[in-house]
């Protein structure tokens, strides 16, 4: 499973503050903890109002002094997509182009230029959709835009647009099909989602965050945008993968019991 580590993200308060006031060591703390806890890549995000461009710089800088891990640059702001690029060191991924004109005509470049992996939001100039075959309608409408473009298939990470199940019943069900069709839709391309989006607004979040993730593994998902850092999310992930046949003679799950991994935090015994 490939996994996102989404909390350096200035849309959360703390992280916020820490930008504006440059307080490196802060920031420095998240990414080794999401690096530690088994991201495969970090999620940057430095979208401040009027300082975006130089808060997404000075994160990448930041972060790259503490961990190698790759970095997804989260901005639909091309010249803070630029200004970033020049500083990484590892090949990262651009988080998100949409099926939206503008935002896609904006970002597009930058994507063919840099030869990158794009999170394709299925989100469109309606606005996000919430149904099965919408999500999968504005999918198609995106791989086939983006392969036409010369994006390689496998370059793609499709994100079905998770919203919360608070507003809607069939908002989490839809996800997980719209998963499994576009999987079977367009062989090669990843599917992603930003995990935490489904329970926004009802109580126990990280309970239905992990429960959704295994359905959406068992359909076919490859990517997510997560908290790393939730370690029974992590465990769940180790199991589910042993299960669903992607982790042959099931090695990662037998090294991490034997490193302690697989027992919850409260019955682990103290060393």
């Amino acid at each position: 499973m490939f996994l996102i580590g989404e909390l350096i993200n200035c849309t959360r308060k703390k992280v916020r503050a820490a930008a504006e006031n440059r307080d490196a060591a802060y920031i420095k703390e998240i990414a080794v903890k999401q690096a530690q806890a088994g991201a495969s890549m970090l999620d940057v995000n430095g979208g401040i109002p009027g300082q975006e461009a130089e808060c997404l710089a000075w994160l990448v800088r930041v972060v790259q002094e503490v961990t190698d891990l790759p970095l997804c640059l989260d901005s639909s702001d091309p010249e803070a997509l630029r200004a970033a690029l020049k500083l990484t060191k590892r090949p990262p991924m651009v988080n998100s182009i949409t099926d939206e004109r503008a935002r896609c005509e904006a970002l597009l470049p930058v994507v063919k230029e840099h030869k990158l992996g794009v999170i394709a939001l299925c989100m469109s100039e309606g606005g996000t959709p919430a149904t099965v075959e919408d999500k999968v309608s504005t999918a198609s409408r995106l791989v086939d835009r983006l392969t036409g473009e010369g994006v390689p298939l496998e370059s793609i990470f499709v994100d079905p647009c998770v919203l919360p199940i608070s507003t809607g019943p069939d908002y989490g069900k839809a996800v997980v099909d719209a998963v499994g069709e576009i999987t079977a839709r367009y062989p090669g391309v990843h599917t992603s989602v930003g995990l935490s989006n489904v329970s926004f607004g009802v109580p126990a979040r990280k309970l239905l965050n992990q429960v959704f993730l295994m359905l959406l593994m068992a359909r076919g998902l490859d990517a997510a945008i997560v908290d790393p850092c939730d370690q029974q999310l992590m465990r769940n992930i180790l199991a589910a993968e042993a299960l669903l046949g992607r982790d042959e003679f099931c090695v990662n799950y037998l090294r991490a019991y034997r490193e302690g991994k697989l027992e919850p935090e409260a019955t682990q015994k103290p060393a």
